[in-house]
This record gives structure tokens, sequence and C-alpha cells, in this order.
């Protein structure tokens, strides 16, 4: 076997448990097209309208996040992230587990 076979034979099972492992958060927290959202402000400034537009854009605040400046929210997602277009704001989605269990 040459070197890059060596290389490869080495590395690839960490890579695919890492690809698995990646594939499972971002299903875990993407979010749904309609229900409970997580708002996180990605930059400073971003937290100080995130909350006015959301709600303009037909969402209902469930209470705050878990994370410093986040927000729990409920609302379709198209029209959130409509709403919050151009704006340094992540929308994930909002599990019960890590964001309590606020009922809409």
């Amino acid at each position: 076997m040459n070197r890059f076979g060596v290389i490869l034979a080495r590395h690839a099972l960490p890579a695919q448990l890492a690809v698995v492992a990646v594939a499972l958060l971002c299903a875990a927290f993407w979010p749904p097209s309609q229900g409970r959202m997580l708002l996180v402000p990605v930059l400073p400034g971003a937290a100080n309208h995130m909350l006015p537009r959301a709600v303009a854009g037909g969402a209902q605040l469930l209470g705050q996040g878990p994370i410093p400046g986040s927000f729990v929210i409920t609302g379709s997602h198209l029209a959130v992230a409509s709403a919050l277009a151009g704006q340094a704001v992540l929308i994930l989605a909002a599990p019960p587990a890590l964001c309590g269990s606020v009922a809409a």
C-alpha cells in the first residue's frame, strides 16, 4: 500500500464520524417551517432590532433563550426569515430540552 493509501485508511473512519455528527447537529437544529424557533444574534448590534422585526414578521415571543440575547419564538420560518433578512441573526430549531418547555 502506498503512503496515500495508508493516510486515507487511517483517517477514513474519523472523517466519516465527523460528517455524521455534523449531519445530526444540522438536523437537530434545522428550523421548522412552522413552530418554535430560537433567534440568536451573531453580532453585538444584531440584537437591537431582532425581536421587533421578528414580531413584525408574525412571530410570537415565548421567552428568552438559553444563549445571552437569544429569544424563543413561534411562527412561520419563511415570514421570520424574510423579516430578519440582512440581519446577523441565526434562526434555529428550539428543542424543548435546551429552550424549556414553554407552551405557545
